[in-house]
């Protein structure tokens, strides 16, 4: 397993409701270690995490050292694994092998989605990974390159064909901030 830490700025809301600036290192999905000029809270305490470039982070305190924090990740297995997916892309980038899409992708909490071709039929898909400029979509019918079809509300354009499906570039992106795991096309 890749233990390459990965630091990524956030903001940490403390169990007395303060809010503050941090930086989190993280090396696995299930645990953060979290640098801090304040770091008041009491080891077991819960602690609410936003890490740039990974989102939301609910985790309970293991340990407490003067201006840091070591966090116990909480969540269901398909947000550790979110987690995982997203810690495992800022390594490959950290590590020289960054994909050549440059937009990050995230995979949504429901990944069902409607996509109508331009005839007007109407076919279920799955997203496989989206992000602000386009996703790669799972789904049997696999229209061919330049198709224009309609991703949920979302228009696109089928850039290639997929062992599983295809993928699409939308014709107007997403605004950056819009592209998280609670997204609906």
């Amino acid at each position: 397993m890749d233990t390459m830490p990965v630091a990524l700025a956030g903001r940490i809301l403390l169990p007395c409701g303060a809010e503050r600036d941090c930086l989190c290192r993280l090396s696995r999905a299930d645990e953060v270690y979290v640098v801090i000029g304040d770091a008041s809270a009491a080891v077991g305490s819960r602690v609410i995490c936003h890490v740039d470039g990974l989102g939301v982070i609910e985790a309970s305190v293991t340990t407490v050292s003067r201006g840091s924090l070591r966090l116990s990740v909480e969540g269901s297995p398909a947000h550790m694994a979110r987690l995982a997916t997203r810690l495992a892309w800022h390594r490959a980038r950290l590590d020289g092998r960054e994909d050549q899409r440059g937009a990050m992708r995230v995979i949504p909490l429901d990944p069902s989605v409607e996509v109508t071709l331009s005839d007007g039929m109407a076919v279920e898909a799955r997203i496989a990974d989206l992000s602000a400029t386009g996703a790669a979509l799972e789904m049997v019918l696999r229209p061919p390159v330049d198709a224009v079809l309609t991703v949920g509300r979302r228009r696109a354009r089928v850039v290639r064909q997929t062992d599983a499906g295809i993928a699409v570039r939308f014709v107007l992106p997403l605004r950056p901030q819009d592209v998280s795991a609670d997204i609906r096309l």
